[in-house]
């Protein structure tokens, strides 16, 4: 799953790309002439000349239109920007607009600064390698080639991503039939990549009194310190547990130590959890529980382990899961808050976004991140990749989201159906891009 996002030749690609627009449309610009722009913009260059195909070009970050390459000899003067190699053509087109507005006289342009932003971020370079971060945590990794490959993979992400994205990294077990469940109605219902990651929030009406981390920050100070903590029910039902790094040491939790089996509570009905959200999802109630014991039946044909649902363990026994949650960098402090164990702010590393952005070691300290589905499931502002520890279930897991949404067809096989899904998910009203149509065929 994870191989279809890394790159796809044997030739490293570039972080970012160039672009140019020509009569025809933007254009990637060579990889030398990329490496060379962001070589200037990392030196702090803003307007430099550029040689290129025996042409001269002044290229200006601070132009009053946008950033601009002109040719010296001609005159002619093209539009530049800058986007990440991740970036989708159809996130690219709505975007486009503020990326080129330029801010009030005297400041650097939107672009110009998010080139700065860019290039410095990219020097820093993978978030779970800065600060001279140490590979000692991976030992706990040898003898398990299947582990040690996904954590590659993972690496491989955080490189091509750390221009514009933070990460963090939650672990957990038993909940992945939860989290399944979500993505499969998430990808018909509102273009959720299903194919690349479970969804671990799905209801946007449990978003309404805690929408973002300043409000979660707020809720656990005033009820939640001395409340349960991160326990808490209204904490539990928005937030999601993560570390910063890969090769995280603490405190309480070593990524690399708890992949195998994951983190989970176990104070809690996972059948009934799982029969509530169908629900929720208007299966209807008379169907529900047959559909619950459906679901888990095709979960022990894959290999995952539903054994708090009433079903088999995994034949591993590796019950763990790991899901690296990539933040467009802007939304870091909105999604996001630095934490001590079992939730309290570390004011240390607050706000979190600036010891993120920062090239210190992220080994040690934890988050808490609002899994807010409307971010959650939008490309353009949070990413995710899944490892299971499970090979069975890893190797399997597309197929399984593909049988799991036939199994969904109660709720999301006719498009009056799906409308009456999506309603109740998305709280009593609808995104204005949203049609009846399954939503997987305008994925792209």
């Amino acid at each position: 799953l994870i191989e279809r996002e890394a790159m796809a030749c044997s030739k490293p690609q570039l972080p970012l790309r160039v672009q140019i627009l020509l009569d025809g449309g933007w254009k990637d610009c060579s990889d030398d002439d990329t490496r060379e722009i962001c070589r200037r913009l990392r030196k702090g260059e803003l307007q430099f000349t550029l040689h290129a195909r025996g042409q001269n070009y002044s290229v200006d970050f601070l132009a009053a239109d946008g950033a601009t390459q002109l040719n010296v000899t001609t005159g002619k003067k093209r539009m530049l920007r800058i986007l990440d190699r991740a970036e989708d053509d159809d996130i690219t087109r709505t975007k486009t607009a503020g990326i080129l507005k330029t801010g009030s006289s005297g400041t650097l342009s939107t672009l110009g600064s998010r080139s700065l932003d860019l290039a410095q971020q990219l020097d820093f370079g993978a978030q779970s390698k800065r600060g001279g971060a140490t590979r000692h945590p991976f030992k706990v990794l040898e003898g398990n080639p299947h582990a040690q490959e996904c954590f590659k993979k993972f690496e491989q992400n955080e490189a091509k991503l750390c221009g514009e994205w933070g990460v963090f990294y939650h672990s957990y077990s038993f909940a992945a039939l939860i989290y399944e469940v979500q993505a499969a109605v998430g990808s018909v219902l509102f273009r959720f990549r299903s194919q690349y990651a479970p969804l671990p929030r799905l209801l946007v009406k449990d978003f309404n009194e805690i929408p973002d981390a300043p409000c979660l920050a707020q809720c656990f100070t005033k009820d939640f310190a001395t409340n349960k903590r991160d326990h808490h029910p209204s904490f539990r039902r928005v937030a999601v547990s993560c570390m910063c790094s890969l090769s995280s040491t603490g405190p309480e939790a070593c990524t690399a130590m708890v992949f195998i089996a994951g983190y989970s509570c176990k104070d809690l009905s996972f059948r009934t959890v799982l029969e509530n959200l169908l629900e929720s999802c208007y299966v209807p109630k008379a169907k529900v529980k047959e559909l619950a014991t459906r679901i888990i039946a095709l979960s022990e044909k894959h290999g995952l382990d539903v054994s708090q649902f009433g079903g088999k363990p995994c034949s591993s026994g590796k019950a763990g899961h790991l899901l690296q949650i990539f933040v467009r960098r802007p939304l870091i402090d909105k999604l996001a808050y630095s934490a001590k164990p079992y939730g309290p702010i570390d004011e240390d590393r607050m706000p979190i976004s600036g010891w993120m952005n920062s090239n210190k070691s992220h080994q040690v300290g934890q988050a808490r991140v609002v899994a807010h589905p409307k971010y959650f499931m939008r490309a353009d502002s949070v990413r995710m990749y899944v490892a299971s520890a499970d090979p069975t279930f890893h190797a399997h897991r597309e197929e399984y989201q593909k049988e799991l949404v036939g199994l969904l067809s109660v709720i999301l096989g006719e498009p009056e159906l799906r409308q009456r899904a999506a309603t109740g998910v998305y709280g009593g009203s609808l995104p204005s891009w949203w049609s009846a149509e399954d939503q997987r065929n305008h994925m792209g």
